[in-house]
């Protein structure tokens, strides 16, 4: 079926299932002995590389941990995050999807070298297998209400956390198993508790999509549930001219030319800056990144 699609796996291919554990920055992996002796090998090899970037990503995300310190050395780190997931005291143990800021649908090399800050979604997305945008729009019309709930989730509940979050989590107490509400009041918390929206901004979630901007537009219509969400403006939407690579902001119903008002920021070491402080850092673009 799939080489009727012009899909065609090798033979000596194999899927590895595995287990991402993001509140400690490990990876299991299942299966591992019915591997090939070659293709043990490389995963061998790249099992290596995901130590690296989980220990990276630990470092990363610790530097908003009151409780560890960002500039001890990547695996003692990690050690205190993996540490931190268990805690029985932490009403902490991760900041889960806080600080997310937008959503990049479009091919890697869009967002090759740049420092998001761990405040994106990333969809890959390559338009040239898509020319009439019918694939985009089976996409936006999960991020719309995905991605757009789930910031919208934390903006209302960092905008008013007591009427339109849930308060502090310390006095929960699960009702029914269907939600929770604060102590003995007996009305459920309809958002998030204060410990996971502290250190977040309250913004509408931006969505970058690379497509001819034409195309975006009929992605977007095509299904009106999915308009809506960027007609009243509850998601913020850029098309990116995959050809000349310039920038068109879906406004008033239609895409208007952005000209960027900010010169670019650039950065060689990311660890070291995530050291500096525990706020948002700048959209930057790497330069020790090939």
């Amino acid at each position: 079926m799939l080489i009727e699609r012009g899909i065609e796996i090798p033979v000596a291919t194999q899927f590895l299932p595995a287990l991402h554990d993001t509140t400690r920055d490990e990876i299991a992996f299942y299966d591992e002995d019915l591997l090939t002796e070659t293709n043990k090998t490389l995963h061998e090899q790249n099992k290596i590389t995901f130590a690296k970037a989980l220990q990276n990503n630990a470092k990363e995300r610790s530097r908003r941990f009151d409780t560890i310190d960002t500039n001890a050395s990547l695996e003692k780190v990690h050690e205190k995050v993996k540490l931190r997931s268990v805690s029985l005291f932490e009403p902490r143990p991760e900041l889960n999807h806080a600080t997310n800021a937008m959503c990049i649908v479009g091919r890697r090399n869009l967002s090759k070298q740049l420092f998001l800050d761990r405040r994106s979604f990333l969809n890959s997305y390559d338009y040239q297998v898509d020319p009439s945008g019918d694939y985009l729009a089976v996409i936006l019309g999960a991020v719309a209400p995905v991605g757009g709930g789930i910031n919208l989730e934390y903006y209302f509940s960092r905008v008013d956390n007591q009427k339109l979050g849930a308060g502090s989590k310390l006095p929960h107490n699960v009702m029914g198993l269907i939600g929770v509400a604060n102590g003995i009041d007996g009305d459920l918390r309809p958002g998030l508790p204060s410990q996971m929206i502290e250190v977040h901004d309250p913004l509408r979630l931006l969505v970058i999509a690379e497509h001819f901007p034409d195309k975006v537009l009929y992605a977007i219509t095509k299904n009106p549930a999915t308009y809506e969400w960027f007609q009243n403006d509850w998601v913020k939407l850029v098309a990116v001219h995959p050809e000349t690579k310039k920038s068109y902001v879906f406004k008033n119903e239609k895409f208007e030319w952005y000209e960027p008002i900010q010169e670019p920021h650039f950065i060689a070491d990311e660890l070291k800056l995530a050291e500096s402080t525990k706020e948002n850092l700048p959209v930057s673009i790497l330069t020790n990144v090939l």
